[in-house]
Order: C-alpha cells, then structure tokens, then sequence
C-alpha cells in the first residue's frame, strides 16, 4: 500500500508537470511575412493572442495621430526612449500570466525578446522567425492593402531598410530580433506548408 503522503507527492508533481507545460511564443520577421498566418493558425490551437503593435496603434488613438506606418514606427521609437527599449514588451508582461498559452506578434527590438524571455513561474518563452523574400511579401501586402502598408515597391524596399539595423538601440532591429529565434519558418510556399512547419514546431516544443 502506499502511504497518502506518497500519493499526494504524486499528484503535486504531475499538477507541477501541467502548470509547466503552457508556452508563450513570440513572432519577428519582416513586412508581410506571414506572421498573422501564424498567429491565426495557433489561435484555432487555443493559443491567447497580443501584439506590440496594437499597443502602438493604442497610443496614436490616444495622441489623435493618423494610423500609418511610418507613425506606427515613430511612437515605438518614442516610447523606447522614454521607458527603455524593452518597454513594449515590458508593458505586456502582465497579461501574459495566465494559465493559459499565449502569443506575442510585431516582436522588432531584442530588447523585447530579452524582456520576454524572463524566468515565469509557469510558462516558457519561444521565438519563431517568419520570412518569405521581399517579391512575395510585397504582393501580399499588396493584396491585403491595410492602413499604413507601402505604397510602392521602391517605398517597400527603403522601408524594409530603415526597420532591418540601426545603432539606436531604441529603434527597430529586426535583423538583429531575428537571430535570437529559436525556430525559423519559411513562408514562401503555401498555407499548408507553413502550417506543417508550426505543428512541427509545437511538437517540439
């Protein structure tokens, strides 16, 4: 016979084992790469959704600003500058404590990966990498025509350039956010193949 104590040590472990098992996982990559593909395929996994960007998109309503890029990327600077270049990701942290899995999309600075990837009590923290070459991203963006997307290929590309490196650190980094991913996904080919690679990545997880 075993001992309640015995058993009750068990269950603490296997209750430990659950409450371990939730993951937040945060989506970098360029301009129309796919992210919200991904996001919307984890979604359906019963994963919680939160983007940096709505934050940003937040704080132009707040400031009566046009939605566009270009002011979407100058009131991330700004408020780098005032709380840090983590602060975005430093504001959501938060929200992110439920037991439950969550997303982080529009990660652009290592600073917020740094931020995300704290010691929780109960969840872990993975970075994906989404990216397809600038040609197909700009016919998808073409085709989703939101607010504040580029205009022009040639606005496309010195956009793509200003957001890839800068030596502000409070400013978008994505070359550098992009080499801290733990998995990178190529979405190039088709809606079936990029979500063959994220079910790759949750059983690996």
């Amino acid at each position: 016979m075993f001992s309640e104590e015995f058993l009750g040590s068990i269950e603490r472990d296997q209750i430990f084992e659950v409450i371990l098992s939730y993951h937040i996982i945060g989506l970098t990559g360029r301009n129309a790469a796919g992210k919200g593909t991904v996001a919307s395929f984890l979604k359906k996994s019963s994963f919680v959704y939160h983007s940096l960007s709505d934050t940003l998109r937040e704080e132009l309503k707040r400031r009566s600003l046009q939605e566009s890029r270009e002011n979407l990327i100058q009131i991330g600077n700004d408020l780098r500058k005032q709380g840090g270049p983590g602060v975005l990701a430093d504001l959501m942290v938060d929200s992110l404590l439920t037991l439950e899995n969550h997303i982080v999309d529009s990660i652009r600075n290592p600073f917020e990966v740094k931020s995300l990837r704290r010691v929780y009590p109960n969840h872990k923290f993975v970075l994906i990498s989404v990216d397809a070459s600038p040609e197909i991203r700009y016919e998808r963006l073409r085709s989703r025509n939101r607010l504040g997307d580029s205009s022009s290929w040639e606005i496309f590309l010195e956009q793509e350039k200003l957001e890839e490196s800068s030596k502000d650190p409070n400013k978008q980094q994505l070359l550098a956010t992009i080499a801290k991913a733990d998995f990178n996904v190529d979405n190039s080919g088709s809606i079936e193949e990029l979500e063959s690679q994220i079910m790759f990545i949750l059983k690996e997880l």
